[in-house]
């Protein structure tokens, strides 16, 4: 048994997002070469429009981020892939592979929040459509193949690829989404379900067994999955809480809550609600048994948006090096 979970242990990598608002290069900079030296593995960029808390361009964003951390994993957590066409995300990601030394993960979503896809001309109708022929041609792009594809919203005739991504066959695409439908996709055309910040615990334990019979039905197996929490760690418990109360009554109380997300439109609770099941906020003990909980299920890819939302640099620096030091070693 000890064997076993010493095997499970070393399969676990962490990710972090660094700083995605404001003047935030210098910063973010900074907060991805920390968490580097302290035993994070990749770095991941979300992708929003209009909203002053999240980059509009994950994939420049990790381009330049990934000259100064060389060696991590760098992702999209998640691109919002109705909003490009296939062979502009193929090609930009295929060169992105190239810059970080083959080491891109495509973390894409179909997105939820209307007046985005309004912004770029894409009817919220359209976007489950969007997501399957994209992510099929996407797929064989970066494969190498000779693509003619005739779908409802993309043709290609006698198109390949160049030049390709360093990954054989391809960098991996993880799916995410909340939605039954989301959840099928990411089991048919995906590497992997990619469950966001905001459902809780239980919700992801639910759903992981109709992703399991997903696979089965696609004839894949099942070998563990990422995920991506909200997460702040202090000395203390009641620090921690403290510390992070105003970022997470803004980030879900405010920002969430008003937007279209199935899970959270419209929903208020208080710090302590939003905390249980669902956020990684603590001391190192209490984040450890939070995470042992995940590594059980099956997680094997923890993001961690450990840059909450009104939280100074300063203290972001605390919590990833505080992250690294005591609580990353215990699943080595």
């Amino acid at each position: 048994m000890l064997i076993t979970r010493k095997i499970i242990r070393e399969s676990m990598k962490f990710g972090i997002v660094p700083r995605e608002w404001g003047y935030f290069v210098e910063e973010s900079v900074e907060q991805c070469i920390l968490a580097k030296r302290v035993g994070f593995s990749s770095i991941w960029i979300e992708e929003h429009h209009g909203n002053e808390y999240y980059l509009p361009s994950p994939l420049p964003t990790l381009a330049g981020l990934s000259q100064h951390v060389p060696g991590m994993m760098i992702g999209t957590s998640i691109a919002i892939l109705p909003l490009y066409h296939p062979v502009r995300f193929a090609s930009d990601g295929a060169i992105l592979d190239q810059l970080s030394g083959g080491r891109f993960i495509a973390g894409v979503g179909a997105g939820y929040r209307e007046h985005e896809l309004k912004l770029f001309g894409i009817p919220m109708s359209e976007r489950a459509g969007r997501m399957d022929e994209s992510l099929i041609i996407i797929a064989k792009l970066w494969e190498g193949e000779v693509v003619n594809f005739k779908g409802k919203y993309y043709s290609l005739e006698n198109f390949r690829l160049t030049p390709l991504p360093i990954q054989k066959p391809r960098p991996q695409i993880w799916v995410g989404g909340w939605v039954k439908q989301a959840i099928e996709r990411a089991a048919r055309l995906g590497d992997a379900w990619f469950p966001g910040p905001s459902g809780t615990i239980s919700f992801i334990e639910e759903n992981l067994e109709f992703y399991k019979e997903c696979l089965e039905k696609y004839g894949k197996k099942f070998n563990g999955f990422p995920i991506m929490r909200d997460a702040y760690v202090a000395v203390s418990d009641d620090i921690a809480v403290r510390e992070a109360e105003e970022s997470i009554n803004y980030m879900y109380g405010i920002d969430y809550a008003k937007t279209e997300h199935p899970l959270l439109k419209g929903k208020q609770l208080n710090i302590d609600e939003w905390i249980t099941d669902r956020l990684l906020i603590g001391s190192p003990l209490t984040i450890i048994e939070q995470i042992d909980r995940l590594r059980k299920m099956g997680v094997n890819h923890l993001i961690l948006r450990l840059s909450l939302r009104k939280l100074s640099h300063s203290k972001i620096m605390e919590s990833i090096k505080l992250f690294g030091e005591k609580i990353i070693p215990y699943f080595k």
